[in-house]
């Protein structure tokens, strides 16, 4: 009998692993070619820049291909050598890429001149009338694009970029709320593309569609337009992501990350995970050297997606989306390259010996 159980047991694990690794994330935003500076350099005396592609949607997209999740890129890019080459990057991280038009105009770029010590890195962008900005309603066919896709995610990035591709956005959400796809958004602001005040209409459109929001305090002050007698940070995230529960009932996972910035190179990182009228702290990770902070979000993003869709308790959630970004920070580019195993190993042993 003791054998009969376990192998039930091991039966219904292997059910779930094959359902989990079954579903689908559909990924909505823009990919470019980064170039950047070589540490101590300052992009008015570098001579060479380091070449990487990344993107939000992407690199959540990216991550989850390495935690075993079908991921689907939809998106456009150039009809030339760097579309081609992006392609080429997607597809070598096993992401879907049969949804990625090509367009005559041009893939966007920005620059990261790379911060070290106590100065701060910087970001130049030189990504006006991309080939994703200027993708139109009728170049999507948003149904097919969505087949058999269980998460579709977007970010405020899309949002910013054009009033048509806020459209299309509205359009898709509309039809993921139709068919049962569950809608996961990261407000992502970025003050060099859009205002405030733009950002805030363009986030209470979309509002009602979604199911999974990355938002933290300032995003909750700045374009929810919150407030409260609130010193502490904690009762704070508390306090608005309880009230975002109750003006959007569907929303069931919130989270954001607490960083403190002691230089460009350490750092201190907590999630905040916001589930069944409870908000879970995780544990405060020191990062001693970062490598590359770029896309610590995103890895972060993908993290809590993993953790939903495999039906994780909300501590396992917010602790291995912790541990998930504290490890992208150790890798150069803006994508999150490490497994599922290397996360958990993070998360239940810390920081130890080589693994032979």
């Amino acid at each position: 009998m003791k054998k009969l159980q376990i192998s039930v047991i091991n039966t219904l694990k292997s059910l779930k692993k094959q359902e989990v690794t079954s579903m689908r994330v559909a990924g909505f935003g823009e990919i470019m070619l980064r170039l950047s500076t070589d540490k101590g350099m300052m992009i008015s005396n570098s001579t060479g820049l380091n070449v990487h592609y990344g993107g939000g949607e992407a690199n959540v997209l990216i991550s989850l291909s390495k935690f075993g999740i079908d991921s689907r890129s939809i998106t456009s890019v150039s009809n030339d050598d760097i579309g081609d080459a992006i392609i080429g990057y997607l597809k070598s991280k096993d992401v879907e890429t049969k949804f990625i038009s090509r367009s005559e105009k041009r893939t966007g770029i920005y620059f990261l001149q790379t911060g070290s010590g106590n100065r701060s890195s910087k970001v130049i962008y030189d990504r006006a009338d991309s080939a994703f900005s200027n993708m139109k309603i009728d170049d999507l066919d948003i149904k097919e694009a969505l087949d058999g896709v269980d998460i579709f995610h977007f970010s405020g990035i899309t949002l910013a970029l054009s009033e048509e591709l806020r459209s299309l956005t509205l359009k898709i959400l509309k039809h993921c709320k139709e068919n049962n796809i569950i809608v996961s958004y990261d407000s992502n602001y970025r003050a060099k593309l859009w205002s405030l005040e733009e950002a805030s209409k363009a986030t209470f459109d979309i509002l009602p569609y979604v199911n999974i929001l990355s938002a933290g305090i300032l995003d909750a002050e700045n374009i929810l337009n919150m407030s409260c007698e609130y010193e502490d940070k904690y009762e704070k995230l508390n306090y608005y992501y309880g009230e975002i529960s109750k003006l959007y009932p569907h929303i069931k996972h919130i989270f954001s990350s607490l960083r403190e910035n002691i230089s460009v190179t350490v750092n201190t990182l907590q999630c905040n995970y916001y589930s069944d009228n409870k908000l879970y702290s995780s544990k405060m990770h020191t990062i001693d050297d970062i490598v590359d902070r770029v896309g610590g979000g995103d890895a972060l993003t993908a993290g809590i997606l993993y953790g939903v869709l495999n039906n994780k308790t909300p501590e396992y959630i917010c602790e291995f989306a912790t541990s998930a970004s504290v490890l992208k920070h150790s890798i150069k580019g803006d994508a999150n390259l490490v497994s599922t195993e290397e996360v958990e190993t993070l998360m239940n042993h810390g920081v130890g010996k080589i693994a032979r």
